[in-house]
C-alpha cells in the first residue's frame, strides 16, 4: 500500500466516541513510527474514553492530549481561537453520526467543538456512520458548504456490532491524503 505522509509539522486528532475510537491508539502509534518528526495533538471526547484510555494516548502522542471537558485543566487556552499549537490540519477520527450533527448545526459546547467550529485549517472527517437518511445526508452536505470540510474516503470495513460489511469513512492513510490535497490547494474558511 502506498501511503502518503502528512506534509506539515503539526496535527491535531479529534476522538470521538465510536467503538472505533478504541483503535485510534494503534493508529497514533503508526503515524509516529511512519512519521516521527509530526508533532500529534489528540483530544478526546468524554464518550471516547470509553473505549481507550486517555492516559495511553499521552505516551504515544508527542503533542498535547486532553479530555474535550470545559473542566479538564489541560485544555489549551488556543482552542477558543481555532488553534490546537500549531496545527496546520484537523482530523476527527473517529467521527460519530452525534459529533458531525453537532458540527453542523454549528454547535461548540465543548472545547474541541468550539475550536473545529473556530478554525480555518483543513478539517477532514473520517465518519464511522452506522446509518444514514436524507437528515444526515442534508448535515453532512451543509458542512461539505465549509470550504475547510472534507470527509476522508470510504473503505470497507466491518461492523463490530454485526460483523457485517460496511462502507465507512475510518481510514487514516486516506484522511491524510485529503489533508495533504486541501493544504496543497490551499482550502481553509478564510
Amino acid at each position: 500500500m502506498n501511503v502518503e505522509k502528512f506534509e506539515g509539522a503539526e496535527l491535531h486528532v479529534h476522538v470521538t466516541g465510536s467503538i472505533s475510537a478504541a483503535l485510534v491508539p494503534w493508529w497514533i502509534h503508526w503515524l509516529r513510527d511512519f512519521q516521527p518528526e509530526l508533532v500529534v495533538n489528540v483530544s478526546v471526547t468524554p464518550a471516547a474514553s470509553r473505549f481507550l484510555a486517555v492516559r495511553a494516548l499521552r505516551h504515544l502522542a508527542n503533542g498535547a492530549v486532553w479530555v474535550d471537558s470545559w473542566d479538564d485543566p489541560d485544555v489549551p487556552p488556543e482552542v477558543n481561537s481555532g488553534k490546537s499549537g500549531a496545527s496546520e490540519c484537523f482530523l476527527v477520527f473517529p467521527a460519530t453520526l452525534d459529533t458531525v450533527m453537532r458540527l453542523a448545526q454549528g454547535r461548540a459546547d465543548s472545547p474541541a467543538l468550539m475550536m473545529l467550529q473556530l478554525t480555518d485549517a483543513p478539517l477532514v472527517i473520517a465518519d464511522t456512520f452506522p446509518g444514514s437518511n436524507e437528515i444526515v445526508e442534508n448535515n453532512v452536505q451543509t458542512l461539505k458548504l465549509r470550504p475547510n470540510v472534507e470527509f476522508a474516503p470510504r473503505v470497507t470495513g466491518v461492523r463490530a456490532s454485526n460483523r457485517q460489511t460496511a462502507e465507512v469513512g475510518f481510514n487514516l492513510p486516506g484522511a491524510l491524503a485529503v489533508a495533504n490535497r486541501m493544504r496543497k490547494e490551499g482550502r481553509s474558511g478564510e
